[in-house]
């Protein structure tokens, strides 16, 4: 064989192990996997929020696991909406209007908040603070669709 032939084997070979190696699959960026940090307050009040709304187990160990949150964390955010539900469930409106008032100055973009905030003061019969609330709300937020619907129901 001449050296011609030797060159264009061994380039063969190259190419063909060069071949074999390459991907099969179309290029993909391998995603970051997010890993969501469990938080034990969190958990704590999944747990006490479970206890009530099934029924089993008493309300008050459940209502007393949340006040626990907010014992190690006076601003939780979870533990405060739910006692705040619970307190307007229960037709605690002067609960309900504390803790609505604290999570709509932690969270003034949150509708949510302002909106049960505005409901328990007319439940608690103080309606022009309920309608100062919800004018408050609406001027720092035009778009806020749930109060002006709530207001203009009136």
């Amino acid at each position: 064989m001449s050296r011609n032939t030797y060159i264009a084997l061994a380039v063969s070979v190259v190419a063909a192990v060069a071949i074999f190696n390459l991907p099969r699959t179309p290029y993909q960026e391998k995603k970051m996997e997010v890993k969501e940090e469990v938080n034990a307050l969190d958990v704590k009040v999944d747990e006490a929020v479970a206890i009530i709304q099934s029924g089993e187990g008493a309300p008050m160990v459940a209502i007393g696991m949340l006040l626990d949150v907010l014992r190690d964390d006076p601003n939780h955010e979870k533990a405060l909406m739910w006692l705040g539900n619970f307190s307007m469930m229960s037709g605690q409106w002067e609960k309900a209007i504390d803790r609505f008032h604290q999570l709509s100055q932690l969270f003034p973009e949150n509708e949510m908040y302002a909106l049960n905030k505005v409901q328990a003061l007319l439940q608690s019969g103080d309606s022009t603070n309920a309608f100062e609330v919800a004018d408050d709300y609406l001027n720092a937020y035009p778009e806020a669709k749930r109060i002006r619907t709530f207001v203009e129901g009136l």
